[in-house]
């Protein structure tokens, strides 16, 4: 038997436009409530940027060293770690807004973030590709890593784009050492590579040749051999870092920066989304490179490229003026909702809805008398 519900035959205006207010209160209300929710892992995030800040004083003393002056109209924010804009060692054009965007402790913070949502765990090996082009990307990274006593086999590049790590006097390399010998990480590159085009350091002068050449040497870092091909190098590539794992499973692959043999070339660099990549993307069989082995096998990618928009995700000033404070992104704490009042709204707005329309409390609050006519109830299936 269908079974048949009534309701009255006309509702108030005055009752809806009550309702309507009530809601509008409502959301209003909820809006401008919001409460402070720490985010995952916040002690060790904090801890990791922490060490990144030390970690860039470290490196701008020795940045004074060199001799090499800071240019306060490039890095306005006095850090050291923005490079020249053309040296021996530069192996290609770079974009200076990302470097300065890059200067910022809480990078280290992004990455546990990342390395969490990847699954990555204390005591887990990972796999590092560091360019020379992003030397404060590099250390925040590092400080990450260090903090979640995570093992890292790193294979960097001695050559940097504009504004990285281009003093032949300071490479990467060098900053990795001086980090390691402060005691704020415990590893370092267990290989090197000359960088620029195919990591081959094709366009690079005979004396940018011979600095990277010393660089490699003073900090003790052995040069992976050279290669005939393309293929071969990332086949390299994924030997030595095979070989290093020593029978451990390599738990996500790390990239920093545009480096062809990591990324691939061409089509490669806009394939993977900047962040972490769990899932290969389409077309990644097309594009040769070691960040697309191993997302074929099922190992999460960290790409760490368009430094503007990962600082705008994670609410960091870009191209700051002054070093950025510590702690200072949705990465450790979000405003979010309050669950307290979207409940007591919800109750509140549904309370009227049943007031003013399933009964007669509306007629009798708003002083109305209904006619016989009025009263009669609508059959409603």
């Amino acid at each position: 038997m269908t079974k048949i519900y009534w309701r009255p035959r006309a509702v108030s205006k005055t009752a809806l436009m009550l309702i309507s207010v009530l809601s509008l209160g409502g959301l209003i209300l909820v809006e401008n409530i919001r409460v402070e929710k720490k985010q995952d892992m916040s002690k060790e995030k904090l801890l990791a940027s922490e060490k990144a800040m030390k970690a860039f004083t470290i490196i701008r003393e020795a940045r004074i060293a060199t001799g090499e002056p800071i240019d306060l109209i490039n890095d306005p924010a006095n850090t050291g770690l923005i490079g020249i804009p053309m040296s021996p060692i530069t192996s290609i054009s770079g974009a200076l807004e990302a470097k300065q965007t890059s200067v910022n402790p809480n990078f280290a913070a992004v990455l546990i973030d990342m390395l969490n949502e990847a699954g990555v765990k204390e005591g887990d090996t990972v796999a590092v590709g560091m360019s020379g082009s992003f030397p404060a990307l590099n250390a925040a990274v590092c400080c990450a890593l260090e903090t979640m006593k995570i093992k890292p086999l790193i294979i960097s590049s001695a050559s940097a784009s504009q504004w990285g790590a281009n003093v032949p006097a300071l490479t990467w390399l060098d900053m990795e050492r001086l980090l390691h010998e402060a005691g704020l990480i415990s590893f370092r590159s267990f290989a090197a590579t000359i960088g620029g085009h195919d990591d081959t350091g094709q366009g690079l002068s005979k004396e940018g040749l011979q600095l990277i050449a010393e660089a490699i040497e003073r900090n003790g870092v052995p040069l992976l051999e050279k290669k005939d091909s393309f293929e071969a190098i990332i086949d390299q590539r994924m030997d030595q870092f095979n070989r290093k794992a020593e029978g451990q499973s390599i738990k996500a692959y790390l990239n920093i920066g545009g480096g062809t043999v990591s990324v691939g070339r061409s089509i490669g660099k806009n394939l993977f989304k900047p962040g972490l990549n769990t899932r290969s993307p389409v077309g990644v069989k097309k594009v040769d490179g070691v960040m697309s082995r191993f997302i074929q096998k099922k190992v999460p990618v960290i790409h760490l490229v368009q430094v503007l928009d990962l600082a705008k995700k994670y609410e960091m000033t870009a191209t700051p003026a002054s070093l950025p404070e510590v702690g200072k992104a949705n990465v450790f704490s979000s405003r979010g909702y309050s669950k307290i009042a979207c409940v007591a709204v919800l109750v509140t707005i549904l309370g009227s809805l049943f007031a003013f329309i399933r009964s007669d409390f509306a007629s009798r609050l708003l002083h109305k008398t209904a006619s016989p006519k009025d009263s009669t109830p609508e059959p409603m299936v």
